[in-house]
């Protein structure tokens, strides 16, 4: 070895000597010598060395510099360093040899195999399995193995990333532009697919076997399906270690597991075993927030439009109950048919409103209960039929409940539980709390004597509870039991029970008082409390000084709430309803005296009812007695005065129980008469006095039903008549029919309702007309019944399928002889002055044969012109007396049912007395000679005259309209000569016909009273008032209206002279100035503005128009009205208890619209609504203006819209409970708990603001376009949110946040943002720039320190917010908006602006809409969709999320790991720190600066490594990096002492060699051989014996400092401690470590320690 080192370079062999002799010069590529430059081709080159002197010298002269040495001795070893280091791997895959360490699976090597597996589930280390790893034809079939030979599932997780490896080499070879397969996703199908296969293989067992009874045993499972059992539970595990440790796509597999569930068929319950563990271990935390779920997933639902104040989400409840108010407004009650009935109703009601649990009471469901009471309660509503609607549709609502309960039940019933039939009428009925709701928060209450409508919304609160107890909507009992636990019905000490009925006045003076004005109060008190709001009626003074009490109900004002409506509330009067009824009793009047005296009032004055019916007068002989009889023994017949007197006196519920008693009796009698057991019948006037305190009692159900019963008795009692030959027959029944037929019209709406009664009554009408009377020649009480066949033939459609094939031809005939249009008669001819005079002075007599006058009348012309002008003189000159006007226009109603051309004959003197200007023209000149039309005593007298015809059917009232009224009435509006006269008999004829006929049971004998005597005939003219065209209506209002605008020309309705001086009452009068002013006296102008109103206030007029303007507008638009004509007379129809807005101040258009958004309720939004559409329209029609008007207008509208707003704003700030709900101390009962109930809706909720959306959203988009743009104006004077100074900045901003802070506002301009796409882009950019100055006032600190400014911004934010999120679906069309708003909205939790420990609202606000916005891009349109949008949408979907997660970054936050939930599930992979020099500095491009590193290292970064690419038991380092750690990889050279050690490892002990053999020459061979070493080398690398000194290889740290050098006697363990790498406990360590004095194998690296220093 030492000749071996002393050898020159000359004379050392080459191994390989094929370039020739050696070069002591060796030659350098690009070497000095040859370059071939000017000076070395003319001069040659010349060689100048580094040294000067002797070249050949020692140079021991020349003085070098040390640092210049060291410095280029460090040079050269970098310059080593770097040509000897290897290339660093990077991140690159891990490369698997697939010839040398994998093989093939074959069926002759099954023992190797088990060898092997057998080997893996044990400890054999995974270095030395990975020499040979078997691979199988199918990668699914690894799985049974593994599960054979029970491998630990970390071992097996192992094998899977080596087939995987394998397959992934193979592909690699077989393409060439190879597509990269996710390992994750692919092995996620493989053993899901391998899973469900196996559960399969269960489930099948499971549905072969027999179903067995609760508790017995399933047969044992074959060997197949125990063995898919086991495969089951063991790949269960090994899915579940995979999916932690990231080797799955874990969205795939939670998709998976979710889908297993929902496949689970019912019966399959033993499957649930299986995938319960699995399931529960995703789904752990669901249950927890389960509730906020359901919160945050109602408010994406509204959009975010919810105010955090209003928990019952006031907007979406307002919506529902204006929307349900509108289908009743816009619903007829007059008709039935498949589009217009009960059922339709009800469908538009609750049919669209039901929640997801059928049974589940929404808070909008009560709502929607609540309104349909205040409907049927409110006096700004009419018709009695409200109650009976509300009853049938709760009924039919309940009903649909229960059978959702009943056949829930019935599922627990097959499974042996409680029975179906449990549910039992004894329960709570549904809507039993929510209508106690009402009653303890809304229902009217009686407080104050004098209050008319507080009266009437009374009566209609026990009409409706009256209805709902019948229909078992409401329970009395539950309700009374309710009241006694609370103790709501505990009377206090200074409060007087309830009256009872027998209590009399006890002073003389007030009973004396009560006897002297009778007659005066009987008229006062008349039917008061009916439900219709029938028409006003006055007090007399001596009434109103009479305690100011109402008869009605004595003393009830002072009793609380509950006690008024348990006095009243009637019960239904059957056997079971006894126990109520005792219940009661007991505990209004006790036990003892008061209540046996409540018994026997009503006993008494049953027994007085029963008397005068059973007094024998009427049998075969006739009924003249009984109706002339005079009150010769009122103590033993007591007349219908002192019955009445007394019966009023009752509370309802009395009147209920003596009205049912005495119908029952009367019952008895009709039918014992008809089947021939008795001789007595009641009269028809004794019936009529039972129907009308039916009426007044609001027994309406009992009142409809005993009509019907009557009328089903009537044939029966004819037959019977005619049996006996009474002088009755014929009479008596159409008579009574005629009474039924009356009160069965007045409730037309109630009895269409039940279409089988509606059926019942149709048949036995026709049964009494006998289908074959002529109806052109027939009685009066018979053309009034064949009329109501009509009316209900035609509104009724199951009518027309029951009855069509036998009476439609029939129909045509009563159409054509009643229902017809006829003009008026001018006859002149002879007046016989004579002619019938007997009759008409005795109208009552029973002499006269009418039919036979009506053929007399109908062949004579002459005869028909001498009888009208005779009735006519006796009506307007001879007598004037009401009983008689009545008898007469009774008797010429006959006979004009047996003539018709007399109807033109009525028509025509009607004409001729109120066109009375047109000299002559219109005939009746001997009549018009005799009458003076000037003369006002007889308007009366013949407006009853003509009410009487109309109401018999002898004249239609359109005709009279179109006829005579308008003629007349624009005549006078023209100015002609002598038309004022016709004109005011005009105005009071128009009157009595308009104006609803006062309701007076009981007349009284001696009195003149005004009007139609029998309610019989009011009835019916209230059934002709509902059945006139309301084209008709309409001229009537237009032509009174010019009339009393005449004078005006113009210029206004709201102040007309003498107006404000007239009383209510037409007949009363009122001093004003000391004297006094009557209504008859008055100019035309003003009696016709008074007539005018008076027929506005009909509530009959204002509903009929007010539908007719919702359908259609246009009816108010005439040429003769000018646009402020129109308006007004559009208010006195919307307001006609209102003062007429006057037209004063600034801008009064705005000023009007102002007040029409500030005093709209929910009751007048429709009449809002319609002032409103008429403006617009005037303005649009306006040719020559209409482009200014127009815009002027919706300028105003937008504004005073605004300023509307801003006063509620500023009432809000000034009163913060003014929005609340208070409810006066006298209307809420007495109990605690019923004075914290709240109403469903505030009184704020139903009026002002909250309803000005609604109403700006049904007006044209021009309106809505500028509100919007009004509204866009005033939210962005809160754009700029930097407080410069905050006192200024409070004081500018006060006003716009008050104004935004208000959801009616936000719901404003979410409702006008409809339908405006332009108006949407421009406001969501405004939006986003505000929301973006708000995120980055935030990070520069301007709300740090200000708790009130943070306030307000997150106020600020919170409202913008819910703009935005009204407008979702513009940003999600869009995928740039989509793009944009979610940075921005990541930016808002990113930036600390908004986190779950400030506002945990606001927080889940943004991250909702954010989630929205990332789940809504994968969304696409099922009507449209097709595999390229789906393409699309997935692609801007990974965008999307691209984009966010690199927002995001590394930022950890607790809010931040809430946005990171909604990207998709990453990719789990293993996290390695890397390192640094220390001190390295990084420029703005990322890039390393040189020159500042320091000694030591730093932490740099964090390498994610997928956990497929980490490979246990094998030797590289792919993909870890060298470079990671601060080392390198270079080619080590073995030193000589490691050779020498290395031989010496090997060497043998050989004997000694004579001395001889060490002098001969060495005999070398031509190659030294290696020998061999312990370790076999890398597959990738062969080594060569020839070059030992390049045969291994080692890792040398790259030290900074020289002197700090790499310590080997550092322990494996504790370098493997100190490291960094993150790898699972229990893997194997991914390099080898070795001793200080074991050789390295080749290939193997030098492991370096960063805390060697």
């Amino acid at each position: 070895m030492a000749a071996f080192g002393i050898l020159s370079y000359e004379h050392r062999p080459l191994k390989r000597p094929r370039l020739g002799p050696p070069d002591v010069y060796p030659q350098d590529p690009k070497q000095k010598e040859d370059e071939l430059t000017a000076l070395n081709v003319k001069q040659g080159f010349n060689n100048q060395p580094a040294v000067s002197g002797d070249e050949h010298g020692s140079a021991k002269n020349v003085n070098f510099n040390p640092s210049k040495i060291s410095s280029n001795f460090s040079s050269i070893i970098a310059e080593k360093l770097r040509c000897n280091t290897f290339a660093d791997t990077g991140k690159r895959k891990p490369q698997v040899n697939q010839k040398d360490n994998f093989w093939l699976v074959t069926a002759r090597s099954q023992s190797s195999i088990n060898n092997w597996f057998t080997d893996l589930a044990g400890t054999k280390p995974l270095t030395q399995l990975a020499k040979k790893v078997p691979i199988f034809s199918k990668k699914e079939e690894v799985f049974g193995y593994l599960a054979k030979y029970c491998v630990p599932v970390m071992r097996s997780a192992w094998m899977i990333k080596m087939t995987c490896a394998y397959h992934a080499a193979i592909t690699e070879t077989k393409v060439k532009k190879r597509h990269v397969i996710d390992p994750c996703i692919e092995w996620t199908q493989i053993i899901t697919k391998y899973l469900w296969e196996q559960l399969q293989k269960v489930a099948e067992f499971y549905r072969q076997s027999p179903s067995q009874g609760c508790g017995s045993p399933l047969p044992a499972p074959p060997a197949e399906v125990e063995t898919a059992m086991k495969q089951w539970e063991y790949h269960e595990k090994l899915a579940m270690f995979m999916f932690q440790d990231g080797m799955l796509d874990r969205h795939e597999f939670l998709t998976w597991v979710l889908e297993c569930f929902e496949k689970i068929r019912p019966g399959e319950d033993e499957l649930l075993r299986f995938l319960l563990p699995l399931l529960l271990q995703v789904r752990a935390k669901v249950r927890e927030i389960e509730e906020q779920i359901k919160e945050r997933g109602q408010a994406v639902e509204f959009r975010w439009s919810f105010d955090k104040c209003q928990e019952t989400t006031a907007g979406f409840t307002i919506s529902r109950v204006l929307h349900t108010l509108e289908v009743l407004d816009n619903h007829s009650f007059e008709k039935s048919d498949f589009s217009n009935s009960l059922d339709s109703l009800y469908n538009r009601i609750f049919g669209s409103g039901q929640s997801k649990d059928g049974h589940e009471m929404s808070p909008d469901d009560d709502a929607v209960v609540t309104l349909l009471c205040e409907w049927a309660v409110s006096c700004k509503r009419s018709g009695p039929h409200r109650a009976m609607v509300v009853a049938k549709l709760l009924e039919k609502r309940q009903t649909e409940i229960e059978a959702e309960r009943c056949g829930e039940s019935e599922v627990v019933d097959e499974k042996g539980s409680v029975s179906s039939g449990s549910l039992s009428a004894a329960t709570l009925p549904v809507f039993q709390d929510v209508l106690l709701q009402f009653l303890d928060t809304q229902a009217p209450v009686l407080t104050e004597p004098g209050n008319e409508s507080e009266r009437v919304e009374f009566s209609n609160l026990v009409l409706l509870f009256c209805e709902l107890i019948r229909h078992d909507v409401f329970s009395h009992n539950i309700y009374m039991c309710t009241l006694i636990s609370r103790g709501d019905l505990a009377s206090d000490s200074h409060l007087p029970r309830p009256r009872s009925p027998s209590d009399e006045p006890s002073d003389e003076s007030e009973r004396k008082e009560q006897d002297a004005g009778s007659s005066v109060k009987m008229e006062a008190r008349s039917f008061l409390s009916q439900s219709q709001c029938s028409g006003k009626w006055s007090e007399s003074k001596n009434t109103a000084k009479d305690k100011g009490m109402d008869p009605a109900f004595p003393l009830v004002y002072e009793q609380p709430r509950h006690i008024q409506y348990a006095t009243h509330f009637p019960i239904p009067q059957e056997e079971s309803a006894s126990h109520e009824c005792n219940q009661r009793l007991v505990v209004l009047y006790g036990v003892g005296k008061q209540r046996d005296e409540a018994r026997h009032a009503i006993k008494k004055i049953t027994k007085d009812i029963l008397k005068v019916l059973n007094r024998k007068s009427t049998a075969e002989t006739g009924g003249e007695e009984g109706q002339k009889r005079k009150r010769s023994k009122p103590e033993a017949f007591p007349t219908a005065e002192d019955i009445f007197s007394k019966f009023q006196h009752l509370s309802h519920f009395d009147q209920h129980q003596v009205t049912s008693q005495v119908s029952r009796n009367v019952m008895e009698q009709i039918a014992s008469f008809a089947l021939g057991m008795s001789y007595h019948l009641p009269l028809v006037q004794h019936i009529q006095f039972i129907f009308d305190l039916m009426e007044y009692s609001l027994n309406i159900s009992g009142l409809i039903d005993f009509a019907i019963q009557l009328l089903n008795e009537l044939s029966l009692v004819e037959a019977e008549l005619l049996l006996k030959s009474s002088n009755l027959a014929g009479s008596y029944t159409t008579g009574l029919c005629l009474c039924i037929v009356a009160v069965l019209r007045r409730y037309h709406s109630c009895l269409i309702l039940n279409p089988d009664q509606t059926a019942q009554v149709f048949d036995g009408l026709r049964i009494v007309v006998k289908s074959g009377v002529n109806p052109a020649d027939c009685s009066s009480a018979e053309r009034c019944i064949l009329a109501y066949l009509y009316d209900l033939y035609t509104s009724c459609s199951h009518l027309k399928s029951k009855f069509g094939e036998i009476f439609s031809e029939f129909c045509s005939k009563v159409k054509n002889s009643i229902y017809y249009n006829i003009d008026p008669s001018d006859s002149n001819m002879l007046w016989e002055q004579m002619f019938m005079i007997d009759a008409i002075a005795n109208p009552t007599a029973h002499n006269l044969n009418h039919s036979m006058v009506g053929k007399i009348l109908n062949d004579s012309p002459a005869n028909r012109y001498s009888f009208v002008c005779n009735v006519l003189m006796d009506v307007c000159v001879d007598h004037r007396d009401p009983e008689r006007v009545n008898d007469i226009g009774i008797l010429c109603a006959e006979l004009t049912a047996y003539c018709r051309s007399l109807s033109a004959e009525w028509l025509g003197v009607l004409k001729a007395l109120c066109c009375s200007s047109n000299n002559g023209n219109c005939g009746f000149n001997d009549l018009l000679c005799n009458v003076d039309v000037s003369d006002l005593s007889f308007h009366d007298s013949l407006a009853t005259f003509v009410a009487i015809l109309i109401a018999r059917q002898c004249l239609l009232l359109e005709d009279l309209v179109r006829c005579v009224a308008i003629p007349s009435l624009l005549n006078a509006a023209c100015s002609e000569q002598d038309s004022e006269s016709g004109a005011r008999l005009t105005c009071r004829i128009l009157l009595h016909l308009f104006r609803t006929p006062q309701r007076n049971p009981c007349p009284q004998d001696g009195t003149k009273s005004v009007g139609i005597r029998s309610s019989c005939d009011r009835h019916l003219l209230a059934a002709s008032q509902n059945s006139i065209v309301v084209g008709a209506v309409f001229a009537v209002l237009k032509a009174v209206f010019m009339l009393g605008d005449a004078e005006l020309k113009g210029s206004g309705f709201s102040h007309s002279a003498g107006l404000d001086d007239i009383g209510e009452d037409d007949m009363g009068s009122k001093k004003s100035g000391g004297r006094n002013v009557s209504i008859e006296t008055a100019s035309l102008v003003v009696y016709a503005k008074y007539v005018l109103k008076s027929i506005c206030q009909q509530e009959w007029v204002g509903e009929r128009c007010l539908k007719s303007l919702s359908e259609d507008s246009s009816a108010l638009q005439d040429p003769v009205l000018v646009n402020i004509q129109a308006q007004r007379l559009l208010q006195l129809i919307c307001y006609p208890h209102r003062q007429l807005d006057s037209e004063e101040g600034e801008n009064p258009q705005r000023q009007r619209i102002k007040r029409i958004l500030q005093n709209m309720d929910q009751w007048t939004m429709r009449q809002s609504s319609l002032e409103l559409q008429l403006m617009i329209k005037q303005s649009s029609n306006n040719v020559s203006r209409s482009v200014f008007e127009l815009y002027s207008l919706l300028e105003n509208i937008a504004k005073a819209t605004i300023e509307v707003f801003q006063k509620s704003a500023e009432m809000n700030s000034s009163n913060p409970t003014w929005n609340g709900s208070a409810v006066s101390s006298s209307s809420v009962s007495n109990s605690n708990s019923a004075s914290k109930l709240k109403p469903v809706l505030s009184s704020s909720e139903r009026s002002g603001v909250w309803l000005v959306a609604p109403l700006i959203g049904k007006l044209p988009t021009s309106v809505q376009g500028h509100v919007l743009k009004a509204a866009g104006e005033e939210l962005e004077k809160g754009q700029h949110l930097g407080p410069s100074s905050r006192k200024e900045r409070d004081r500018q901003k006060q006003k716009s946040m008050s104004l935004l802070s208000q959801q009616p506002f936000l719901s404003l301009v979410l409702t006008c943002l409809k339908g405006q796409d332009e108006q949407r882009e421009g406001l969501l950019t405004s939006l986003y720039s505000q929301v973006q100055q708000i995120v980055t006032n935030w990070r520069e600190d301007q709300y740090q320190d200000d708790c009130k400014a943070k306030q307000m911004m997150h106020e600020a934010l919170k409202l913008r917010l819910n703009l935005v999120g009204g407008m979702f679906d513009t940003v999600q069309r869009s995928t740039q908006q989509t793009t944009e708003w979610a940075v921005l909205l990541l930016d808002i939790i990113s930036s600390g602006t908004v986190d779950m420990q400030s506002n945990n609202e606001l927080f889940t606000t943004v991250l909702d809409m954010l989630s929205v916005l990332i789940n809504g891009t994968l969304a696409a349109d099922m009507s449209s969709i097709s595999q390229g949008s789906m393409e699309e949408n997935k692609r801007a979907y990974m965008n999307l999320v691209k984009k966010l997660r690199k927002e995001l970054g590394d930022r950890q936050s607790e809010s931040l790991e809430k946005v990171r939930q909604l990207l998709p599930l990453p990719k789990q992979t293993r996290d390695v720190i890397t390192c640094e020099p220390q001190g390295s500095l990084i420029d703005t491009k990322g890039n390393k600066i040189a020159g500042f590193e320091k000694e030591g290292l730093q932490v740099s970064t964090k390498q994610k490594i997928s956990p497929w690419d980490v490979f246990e038991g094998l030797k590289h380092s792919a993909p870890l990096s060298w470079g990671w750690f601060g080392s390198v990889r270079v080619d080590r050279k073995v030193t000589k002492y490691e050779e020498q050690q290395r031989l010496l490892l090997y060497h043998t002990h050989i004997k000694p060699k004579p001395r001889s053999y060490y002098l001969a020459p060495l005999n070398l061979p031509q190659e030294e051989e290696e020998p061999p070493t312990p370790v076999p080398p890398e597959p990738d690398k062969k080594v060569d014996p020839g070059k030992p000194e390049k045969s291994a290889s080692s890792v040398d740290y790259k030290p900074h400092n020289p002197v700090l050098q790499y310590t080997p006697g550092m322990a494996p363990d504790l370098m493997m401690n100190q490291s960094n790498m993150p790898f699972r406990m229990g893997y194997p360590t991914p390099m080898n470590m070795y001793a200080q004095n074991q050789p390295l194998p080749p290939g193997q690296c030098m492991p370096f320690n960063l805390f060697s220093f």
